[in-house]
């Protein structure tokens, strides 16, 4: 099962990545991601050196990873989306953390954090990993509301998540 998982994550990040790649866009550092099952399995998949932004505006994080992501826009509209290394535009930077959380090696939750710094609402949508079900699922999602932050929560162990279609919410 590992195995199969493995080669569906990295068929689905490289489908991706072939539609073009931006040098420009930070990558994250190559490293193991280790997530808790329960207390005989530990999930593990080494991460390869990928952007976290993909060429079109979609982000994949893994759990553990938190990102600064600068939004540029034109007339309410998104036209850019770049990750950064530090907050140096805090009027237009989003923070995003995936995070899991475990209780004696055992899987308790799976937990995404957005904070949005715009005058407006921010919606987008998202699909995650399930390790269970070895497939990438849509999920639903609330908009971030404006200079708030949003947070997801899931039961389920997912070992990836992709947000996309990112979009201001005016009424």
């Amino acid at each position: 099962m590992k195995l199969k998982l493995i080669v569906t994550a990295l068929t689905f990040t490289w489908t991706l990545l072939a539609v073009g790649q931006d040098s420009n866009q930070l990558k994250r550092t190559p490293y193991k991601l280790a997530v808790a099952v329960d207390k005989k399995t530990i999930y593990e998949e080494d991460i390869k050196a990928t952007p976290y932004v993909l060429p079109n505006k979609a982000i994949q994080l893994y759990p553990g990873e938190t990102i600064y992501v600068e939004i540029e826009q034109k007339d309410g509209v998104i036209t850019t989306v770049t990750a950064v290394d530090k907050v140096e535009n805090p009027e237009k930077t989003i923070v995003i953390s995936f995070s899991q959380t475990s209780k004696k090696k055992v899987h308790e939750m799976t937990m995404l954090k957005i904070v949005n710094p715009f005058p407006v609402d921010l919606i987008y949508k998202s699909k995650i990993f399930l390790l269970k079900q070895n497939r990438w699922v849509d999920t639903n999602v609330y908009p971030v509301t404006a200079k708030l932050s949003a947070f997801e929560t899931w039961p389920d162990i997912i070992t990836s998540i992709a947000l996309g279609n990112w979009e201001f919410k005016y009424d």
